[in-house]
C-alpha cells in the first residue's frame, strides 16, 4: 500500500499543512456484513487514510474536504490515532449541522479503526451512534433513495456488531420484509447470529443456500 504525502490546504483556518494520503485505492470486491472492505490481514486496512486532521484549529473531516495543494509546506497532520480523528470529524459534522447521513459513516470508519486497535469499548460505542445517525438520515432525507435500503439493513448489522442483540434482531424482523433479496437473505442470516449472541462480521454472502 502506497501512503504519499499531500499538501492540503484547512477549509476552516486556511493554514497549510502535509497529510498522509493514498493517491489510489486498492477495490478487490469483496466487502463483509458491515459493507466494510475488508482485507482479513493480506494487507493493511486504508480507511485510517481517509481522514485528515488540522494541526492548527483541529478540524478533521474526509481527506477530500481538504484542498489540495502544490506548493511547499512545512507543518504536518498530527499523528493522532484514526478512531479519535473520526470521532471528532463526526462531532464537528453534526455540530455545523451537516447531513447526518455523513454522520453515519463518520462513526462507522471510527469503528472500523477502533477494531484495528483492538478498542473494543469505543467501537461498539461508535456504532450504536452511527445506528443512530443512520436511523436518523432516513427520516430527515439526508440518505439517498437509492441507498435507503442497504441503509436500512446496516443500522441493523451495526446494532449487531455493537452487541445490542435484541434490538438487532427485533429491528431486522421488523424490515426484513422489504428488503430485496440479497439484503434480505444477509438479513436472517445476521438475526440467527444475534440469536445465538453472535457479534463477529461475516462474508457478505447473500447467494440463497451459502
Amino acid at each position: 500500500m502506497y501512503v504519499a504525502d499531500i499538501g492540503v490546504k484547512c477549509p476552516t483556518c486556511g493554514v497549510k499543512f502535509n497529510s498522509r494520503q493514498l493517491p489510489a485505492v486498492l477495490d478487490i470486491g469483496y466487502r463483509n456484513s458491515e459493507f466494510r472492505q475488508f482485507f482479513k490481514g493480506f494487507v493493511p486496512q486504508y480507511e485510517e487514510f481517509f481522514v485528515v486532521s488540522c494541526p492548527s484549529c483541529g478540524r478533521s473531516d474526509w481527506s477530500t474536504s481538504f484542498e489540495v495543494i502544490d506548493e511547499p509546506v512545512y507543518l504536518s497532520a498530527p499523528s493522532t490515532t484514526a478512531h479519535l480523528q473520526f470521532r471528532q470529524a463526526a462531532m464537528i459534522a453534526e455540530k455545523e449541522g451537516r447531513s447526518i447521513y455523513n454522520v453515519g459513516y463518520l462513526y462507522l470508519y471510527a469503528a472500523w479503526c477502533a477494531d484495528d486497535k483492538n478498542a473494543l469499548v469505543q467501537a461498539a460505542e461508535y456504532r450504536r451512534l452511527a445506528a443512530d445517525a443512520f436511523g436518523k438520515s432516513m427520516v430527515d432525507g439526508s440518505c439517498p433513495a437509492d441507498k435507503r435500503a442497504e441503509t436500512e439493513y446496516l443500522v441493523g448489522e451495526i446494532l449487531r456488531r455493537a452487541g445490542e442483540f435484541a434490538a438487532s434482531r427485533e429491528y431486522l424482523a421488523k424490515i426484513v420484509g422489504r428488503l430485496p433479496g440479497p439484503l434480505a437473505i444477509m438479513a436472517r442470516k445476521l438475526m440467527r447470529l444475534s440469536e445465538m449472541g453472535d457479534s463477529e462480521a461475516i462474508d457478505f454472502i447473500a447467494e440463497v443456500g451459502a
